[in-house]
């Protein structure tokens, strides 16, 4: 009987200075939303980068090869003409895992005087889309006088994606940012990048106000 109380005691003792070792893991994990960037020209010297985390706290940038582009807090500078990987990042603290790294490529342009100049011409936007009565998909349309084809990106809160022409829209409730009926402008920027022939175009951007309404089953 004694030796079972003896064992039954450093069990206890065991199991307690186990859970003191070994605190439960109560940190949550978070996500980065990376705004898409549009590609750039070189005389413009630099762009915003815009990232939020879902934990609230502060996002990093870095850059895949600083002789292209390097990172000043939220912004990009530039210093050559090429592609590069930007990426945002947040470390993470006593409360939320690290985020796992969101990269973008960022196209930078020189303008060649040898090369011949385009420009766009990116047909005009509703102001406001409301979900419910005008559809979930908006077809974009712009051309370039070059020929060659134009590339859209939106930037603004994450309410849904491009995929081709056509930008494709979230209801409320379809994404971890709004999970009730949300009320927000974006920017919808449409931009060539040139070719061997051509400079790259202005980009041309145009804003719209959206109204995502809950989707009930």
């Amino acid at each position: 009987m004694i030796g079972w109380i003896k064992t039954t005691v450093f069990l206890l003792f065991a199991a307690v200075a186990f859970s003191a070792c070994n605190p439960e893991d109560t940190k949550r994990e978070q996500n980065i939303y990376f705004e898409d960037i549009a590609p750039q020209i070189l005389r413009d010297s630099l762009v915003q980068l815009k990232a939020t985390a879902s934990s609230g706290l502060p996002v990093v940038f870095g850059s895949g090869n600083t002789n292209i582009v390097t990172i000043e807090g939220d912004r990009a500078v530039f210093h050559a003409e090429g592609k590069v990987y930007v990426y945002a990042s947040q470390p993470g603290n006593d409360e939320f895992y690290e985020a796992p790294n969101i990269f973008h490529q960022l196209v930078i342009r020189d303008w060649d005087p040898n090369k011949k100049a385009q420009t766009i011409h990116f047909e005009l936007l509703p102001s406001e889309w409301k979900l419910s009565r005008d559809g979930i998909y908006l077809s974009l349309s712009a051309t370039a006088t070059s020929g060659l084809p134009v590339k859209f990106t939106f930037s603004g809160p994450k309410v849904g994606f491009i995929s081709n022409s056509t930008l494709f829209l979230f209801h409320g409730g379809e994404s971890p940012e709004f999970p009730d009926t949300y009320n927000v402008t974006i920017t919808i920027i449409a931009s060539q990048e040139g070719n061997d022939e051509y400079n790259s175009s202005d980009n041309i951007e145009r804003k719209m106000h959206i109204i995502g309404d809950v989707l009930h089953g």
